[in-house]
């Protein structure tokens, strides 16, 4: 059977270039690929790859990403590449504040070699979730940790820099947990207490045995932030300020939880939600005596000691995961973050 094709003199043109074309790229062994980066990104190695190699690729073989790739993170996220300023700064910082109190604490660099992702993946912007929550990292399979936001990041803030400690100890957890799991006794402490919509509760987490609302989410969220708020916070700030919170709150036989406001350090009070239209009609923005007729004056102090005990259940749990699994007592790891925190932030 015979077959007939019939090209016009246009297609046929468009067939040979399309052929020529193919040609071409089968004859030649090796494309030179374009650079495609997006914001102040500069290609091939520059002295911000350098420095970033002697800080973190030379002796722990990690590499920080931070000239633009959108595959490397969740595609559904509309997110913006770091300022290149911003980059080294920020990576200094978290050196200081998880790299070097590990390497302190076990007293040489092998540790944080053998156990640290070899990649850290920057974004300039966070992931804003759906339910209104953001999040600024994320650990993936032990070997790279995301992390977002950098551009809002100042190095020389202390509250910058321990949100980048807090961070970084808690994805850094997670990746301790997945070389070695850590007891399932951890999980049956405050097992009925677990929710997926944490950002929603108005519950003290502390009344429950949880040192932060995200810890509710899971209990592997929930290690990783026992590790990491206790390491942000220090011994003395988790003991006195954490652990012993001293603010009486409203009745909650009379001001159910989340009818009330927060507490009003300038004021020293709080007020019901309900009352705030008529607040906002005659507080004069001075003083707080506008308003004083609008204090809950039903004050109690609340018992958190069913909580604080099952905390210290977890806590305990904790500490022995560390020795146990790598050795490291965890205690004198805290007292070496806080070292490197003074450190960062001087």
């Amino acid at each position: 059977m015979k077959t007939i094709i019939n090209i016009s003199y246009g297609k046929l043109l468009l067939f040979i270039l399309i052929s020529i074309s193919i040609f071409s790229c089968k004859k030649s062994e090796k494309l030179a690929l374009q650079d495609n980066y997006l914001g102040e990104e500069v290609s091939g190695n520059t002295a911000l790859d350098k420095d970033l190699f002697d800080l973190m690729g030379k002796t722990y073989n990690i590499e920080v990403k931070y000239k633009w790739d959108q595959s490397e993170f969740n595609m559904q996220y509309t997110l913006v590449p770091p300022i290149a300023d911003k980059v080294l700064p920020a990576m200094t910082a978290v050196k200081k504040v998880w790299i070097d109190p590990y390497n302190t604490e076990t007293g040489s660099d092998l540790f944080m070699r053998t156990y640290a992702p070899k990649q850290l993946i920057l974004s300039g912007s966070p992931q804003l979730n759906k339910d209104g929550t953001s999040t600024e990292g994320v650990a993936e399979g032990g070997l790279d940790i995301l992390l977002t936001n950098i551009n809002k990041i100042n190095a020389r803030s202390p509250a910058d820099v321990k949100g980048m400690l807090h961070l970084m100890h808690h994805e850094f957890t997670h990746i301790l947990n997945q070389k070695k799991v850590y007891t399932q006794d951890f999980n049956k402490v405050t097992p009925s207490d677990y929710i997926a919509e944490w950002y929603n509760s108005t519950i003290n987490p502390l009344s429950l045995g949880f040192i932060s609302d995200y810890a509710r989410k899971s209990p592997e969220e929930d290690f990783a932030e026992m590790v990491s708020w206790m390491l942000t916070w220090g011994k003395d700030s988790y003991e006195n300020t954490y652990i012993k919170q001293g603010l009486p709150v409203p009745n909650p036989a009379v001001y159910p939880a989340g009818s009330y406001s927060e507490y009003d350090a300038a004021a020293g009070q709080y007020y019901k939600k309900s009352d705030l239209d008529a607040i906002l009609k005659v507080w004069d923005r001075k003083t707080a005596a506008s308003i004083a007729s609008f204090f809950i004056k039903d004050l109690v102090k609340p018992d958190y000691s069913a909580g604080i005990a099952k905390l210290r259940q977890k806590e305990a749990i904790v500490v022995a995961y560390f020795k146990s699994a790598y050795n490291i007592n965890f205690y004198s790891l805290q007292a070496n973050v806080q070292k490197s925190l003074a450190e960062a932030i001087k």
